[in-house]
């Protein structure tokens, strides 16, 4: 049975409009990193901020809650992705109707027993009085007075979203599996832990608007409903693990399939942890494609912190039972298999799920398996020492030497029953983002002077009028003065050589934000100069024009004239305008999943942070700056105006999402292709721009990427800059400047030549000498043992280790047939290194090189390691090379003297 089909056939017959499921990342809607709920992509219908198509509507929808991470594998009903089918009526039909239909779907359509349902009303509070209404209905569709139960508002009132707004009871459908799935108290029901009841459906009646004194009756009453599937065909399925239905069947088999430890053992715990384990990679698996296919990638923050948290949590739990390598596309083929019917772009985004999912896994083995030591060994000293918690320094360390997830480090020690100080682990993390985090100089003295702008606040709101002026006349309202040290304080006056921030009424200059410089100018009265070199927002409201006063004086209540560096600002306007065609050259080649991660504009280059699964080819790259340069030549329109936040989103307006907006936004628009709510000042024409030139492409981070370039002057500065190099070059070449990399090649090649012949001279030179100073010959019987410190020769002693390797294979071949050990020394940059080798009958002796060098690597405070017929060890330098060679000597014979 397609119970989704079922379902919406059900209510298009009711008049419903059947409309798709929306993505999983809200379109409209910051609020929230996913979408958690049906009723979410009609936010503006429920607000009556737009008009529905329809006034009935029902969909099948993709959710995902990361409040129930934790829950899962724990219960047989919690998962962070599921299916919510609702019904919802916007100001058309109320709570008869939906009662009506809801059980009328569950009887007639899904043919489940009347009896084994059981409702949940609002009993009422002082403020809301009880939903009578509610329980009428349900006793007139067949629900027995027994079968209905009255909880507070806890359980069964929903909203208001905020502080106020609409607000009401909510009605639920239980199935009641019987006695046997009980927890066997005669208090049993639908509030119970147990697995006897299991909502099925919850009916929110929003019936109230609460003003933050009282509810008040709506006019205009709605419905919003949902049901989860999984639950549903858990129900029709007569037992109460979702993961035991059709929709889990083939994604368990397959994870059972995979795993080395099956479900057979006799011991209880062991088969919780199995069961566990597989309800975690089976509800994960299921929601890392469906996140992918919506356009989340593994990040450190926001939405793709939540995916890489539940991808690693799903390899954690698969090496739990014995999921060797790299696993979870495996079981991402049966997903994609089962769900694509229903959602195409999953079969779509397949193999770029299948690249960024193998990438992952990769990455976070190591992080497991080298965190995973560190956290056993922290566990069992905790356990011996008889304590109840780790030491937050220990979890803070697996954080941040290992990148190990504290919420994976809180599992495993409430596994061992062992506590972790969340608070404390906060501290060292701020204590260590505060010290890694490099601030600008003005921004520590704004922040340790936070009081003075308060201060400031009180009485001044600056006037902000640059976006159309580069000069007005104005008034100084306040003053700070900074000393020698840049201590602050308030003052009334600046006289000449003195450094301060100057508080106008209104101003033209632009104060840093939103990733954009402050402007630069001066401010003027009559013969009194103030220098600009920065202005800065230290508190909302407020613009500090900071700077030197070159002449004269200035104070409080002066009339002067604010004027800005035309030039500054028509620089950083230029990289501003750039930063938004790059952004949307981005997202046309690399689609939509671009995403913009931060950005910095200054006067000679920016910087554009944004997040990417693959690095851009060079050919890329190239692209990139041939069609933002292309833009600028069509010099295309830039509209700057202010409008609704509401219009912004029906134009497409692309919004930061950690930015916070108010009711109204700027929009800044490019021709009819890049449109940006944005603050910052910008050109009013794409030809203003000049010249666009990328200056570096690199990586900040896992899928983290950063553009640098350069627009106008200073882009053809740079340009000629490297002109200039390559003339140089080209000049001491002596060949066209097109030829200069094919000569550059064939000089490398020449280099390369040489060294592999001067290598050829040293080792032959070096094999002569040591064979001539070991006292052996090539006749001679018996062991060899041969040694040579090559750090005490000037001729060699800069020779490679991996040729002083040579140099030992040939000594070993010009005394073939004869038994021969032999051990080097030499500098590898600051430190010891010991090369050991020996022919392969002393092997068979008992002699293992790679044991050897671990063994006296370690005595040295070293390490090494190898193979039994090569190796090497290091060591610090207090220990000398003499020594060291003079253990491994005495080694080789006491293995040799045990052998006979």
């Amino acid at each position: 049975m397609d119970v989704r089909k079922k379902f919406l056939d059900y209510f298009e017959k009711k008049k419903h409009m059947a409309m798709p499921s929306s993505e999983l990342i809200p379109r409209n809607d910051p609020s929230v990193l996913l979408t958690t709920a049906g009723m979410q992509q009609f936010k503006p219908y429920f607000l009556g901020v737009e008009k529905p198509p329809n006034k009935r509507i029902a969909t099948v929808q993709k959710c995902f809650r990361t409040s129930d991470i934790d829950e899962v594998g724990y219960t047989d009903r919690h998962l962070t992705f599921f299916e919510m089918l609702g019904n919802f009526s916007f100001g058309d039909y109320f709570k008869k109707e939906a009662i009506k239909y809801s059980l009328d779907f569950l009887l007639s359509i899904m043919e489940i027993p009347i009896d084994k349902l059981a409702v949940a009303v609002f009993k009422g509070n002082s403020d809301i009085p009880a939903d009578l209404e509610s329980i009428e209905y349900w006793k007139e569709s067949g629900i027995g007075t027994d079968k209905i139960y009255k909880f507070g508002k806890e359980e069964n009132f929903w909203g208001p979203a905020g502080d106020t707004g609409p607000c009401g009871p909510c009605s639920e459908i239980y199935y009641d599996f019987g006695k046997e799935f009980g927890c066997g108290r005669k208090d049993c029901g639908p509030n119970c832990d147990c697995s006897r009841f299991l909502e099925v459906w919850n009916l929110v009646f929003t019936q109230y608007n609460f003003d933050g004194k009282k509810f008040i009756e709506l006019p205009r009453k709605n419905i919003d409903t949902g049901m989860g599937l999984e639950r549903l065909t858990a129900v029709l399925n007569r037992n109460p693990s979702v993961f035991k239905t059709y929709l889990f069947k083939d994604i368990v088999e397959k994870i059972e399939e995979l795993s080395e430890k099956k479900n057979n053992s006799k011991s209880s715990r062991d088969r919780e942890e199995f069961d566990r384990s597989v309800k975690v990679i089976a509800d994960h698996a299921r929601a890392i494609y469906f996140l992918i296919s919506d356009g989340v990638v593994p990040s450190n923050e926001g939405r793709g912190y939540i995916l890489r948290r539940i991808i690693r949590r799903a390899i954690r739990y698969g090496k739990l039972i014995g999921i060797k390598d790299n696993f979870l596309n495996s079981i991402g083929k049966v997903v994609i298999k089962q769900y694509s019917k229903w959602y195409p772009l999953l079969l779509e985004k397949k193999e770029f799920s299948f690249k960024l999912i193998s990438d992952e896994e990769k990455r976070f083995s190591k992080t497991l398996n080298e965190g995973s030591k560190v956290l056993v060994q922290k566990v069992r000293e905790v356990k011996k020492a008889k304590k109840e918690y780790i030491n937050p320094k220990d979890a803070f360390r697996l954080y941040d030497t290992f990148g190990f997830p504290v919420e994976l480090t809180k599992e495993i020690l409430s596994e061992n029953k062992i506590k972790l100080d969340v608070k404390k682990f906060n501290d060292y993390l701020k204590e260590h983002t505060e010290k890694s985090r490099k601030k600008a100089k003005s921004g520590e003295k704004i922040s340790k002077y936070m009081d003075i702008y308060r201060r400031i606040s009180k009485n001044v709101e600056v006037e902000f009028s640059g976006y159309n002026k580069y000069s007005i006349k104005t008034l100084i309202k306040n003053i700070v003065k900074i000393d020698k040290q840049g201590n602050k304080k308030l003052t009334s006056k600046l006289s000449g050589g003195e450094k301060g921030e100057i508080i106008l009424k209104e101003t033209p200059f632009y104060g840093e934000k939103g990733g954009e410089a402050g402007d630069k100018g001066i401010i003027r009265r009559d013969g009194s100069i103030f220098s600009v070199s920065d202005c800065v927002i230290p508190f909302e409201g407020i613009y500090t024009h900071i700077g030197v006063i070159k002449k004269g004086e200035l104070k409080i209540g002066d009339e002067v004239s604010a004027e800005v560096n035309r030039g500054y600002r028509r620089d950083i306007s230029k990289n501003h305008t750039a930063t938004h065609i790059l952004h949307w050259v981005l997202r046309s080649i690399f689609g939509d999943a671009i995403k913009q991660a931060g950005s910095f504009v200054a006067e000679d280059r920016f910087r554009f942070d944004y997040s990417i699964y693959d690095a851009p080819s060079e050919g890329d790259i190239k692209r990139i700056e041939s069609i933002v340069n292309e833009k600028i030549q069509n010099d295309d329109p830039v509209r700057c105006f202010e409008t609704t936040r509401e219009f912004s989103e029906e134009i497409g307006a692309i919004a930061l999402f950690d930015e916070k907006y108010g009711k109204f936004v700027r929009v800044v628009e490019i021709d009819n292709y890049s449109r940006e709510l944005c603050g910052g000042i910008h050109v009013r024409r794409t030809g203003e721009i000049g010249l666009f030139k990328i200056i570096s492409d690199s990586s900040t981070g896992a899928n983290l990427r950063r553009i640098e370039a350069a627009t106008g002057m200073y882009a053809y500065n740079y340009i000629e800059e490297k002109n200039s190099i390559l003339k140089k070059v080209s000049e001491s070449l002596a060949v066209e400047d097109s030829k200069v990399p094919d000569t550059i090649e064939k000089l490398k090649d020449n280099i390369k030549k040489k060294e592999e012949e001067l290598t050829l001279l040293q080792v032959d030179s070096a094999k002569k000498d040591i064979i001539k100073n070991s006292g052996y010959s090539n006749k001679d019987s018996g062991l060899k043992i041969i040694d040579y410190d090559f750090s005490q020769s000037s001729a060699l002693k800069d020779m490679k280790i991996n040729d002083i390797g040579k140099v030992a294979d040939e000594i070993k071949s010009h005394f073939r047939g004869v038994s021969t050990f032999i051990v080097f020394g030499s500098m590898a940059g600051s430190k010891p290194v010991i090369v050991v080798s020996s022919t392969i009958d002393i092997v068979k002796k008992g002699i293992n090189c790679g044991k050897i060098a671990g063994e006296i690597g370690k005595m040295l405070k070293g390490g090494g390691g190898g193979n039994p017929q090569y190796a090497q060890m290091g060591f610090p330098v207090k220990s000398s090379i003499k020594k060291a060679i003079g253990l491994v000597k005495d080694k080789v014979l006491d293995v040799l003297k045990e052998d006979k």
